[in-house]
């Protein structure tokens, strides 16, 4: 298990020094959205309670890019006005950051080749934090930039996961997709973005399928108003708990 997290941990230590290998960042963009949802799965499968149905997210979150390679990192604060001494604490907050080193950009290969315009190393922590749990993931593996007519980007993961929970005993691979898609409607800016997250079983755990499809009108160039789309099969791992539903969302960019 040492050995594994070591891997881990150089694998994002080396995409750290790659992003940072360029003086100053091409571009960086930070994003504050908040977003409430009722319809969450509260309990699970063998009838514990691990929820609230009603949540109140502020989700900060920023994307940053350098020559050499990139970083996103976002946070989400979940109902931290929840909860009393004598009484179970649902407020929590989940953080992940994701670290990136281009491979043909240090190595000074042309890796490009069909659809795929970047390669990369990377590397991902999990933070996991509330009155009951406080968890470190660790990821590890490959990324590719893919071309695709009309998406501003589309990025995809195959990454080593190392779940630090008691339940989850050995490890899980992560396959991931993420993009951004935008159009116009009667001369409205829109776009359609989001992930895909697939977690492989890892001991006790069962296979997870998360997804959150976004539809934003920005009104503003700064302000967006739109609706999420939760859909989370196997909910944490746990086997039967599933909850699909929209949230309400507004955002500022900046």
């Amino acid at each position: 298990m040492r050995t594994k997290t070591t891997l881990v941990l150089a694998t994002a230590a080396t995409s750290l020094l790659l992003g940072q290998g360029a003086s100053a960042a091409l571009y960086s963009t930070t994003k504050v959205e908040a977003l409430y949802g009722w319809d969450y799965e509260a309990e699970a499968g063998a009838g514990f309670p691990i929820d609230t149905e009603e949540h109140a997210i502020l989700t900060v979150a920023n994307a940053t890019g350098w020559t050499y390679g990139d970083s996103f990192f976002f946070a989400d604060f979940t109902n931290l006005d929840q909860g009393h001494e004598d009484e179970q604490d649902f407020g929590s907050t989940h953080a992940e950051w994701n670290l990136r080193g281009n491979i043909g950009k240090a190595t000074g290969l042309d890796l490009a080749v069909g659809p795929v315009t970047g390669l990369y190393v990377t590397g991902q922590l999990d933070l996991d934090r509330n009155s009951a749990t406080r968890k470190t993931t660790h990821l590890a593996g490959l990324s590719a930039d893919l071309a695709v007519p009309g998406f501003r980007f589309l990025k995809v993961y195959a990454m080593y996961r190392n779940d630090e929970s008691e339940a989850a005993d050995g490890s899980s691979v992560q396959y991931t997709a993420a993009w951004n898609l935008p159009f116009q409607l009667g001369g409205a800016d829109f776009s359609f973005e989001g992930f895909v997250d697939y977690i492989t079983e890892e001991g006790e755990l069962e296979a997870q399928l998360l997804t959150q499809p976004q539809l934003v009108w920005h009104a503003t160039g700064n302000l967006g108003v739109g609706l999420e789309y939760q859909h989370w099969e196997n909910k944490f791992g746990l086997e039967d708990t599933d909850e699909s539903f929209p949230q309400a969302m507004v955002r500022w960019t900046f």
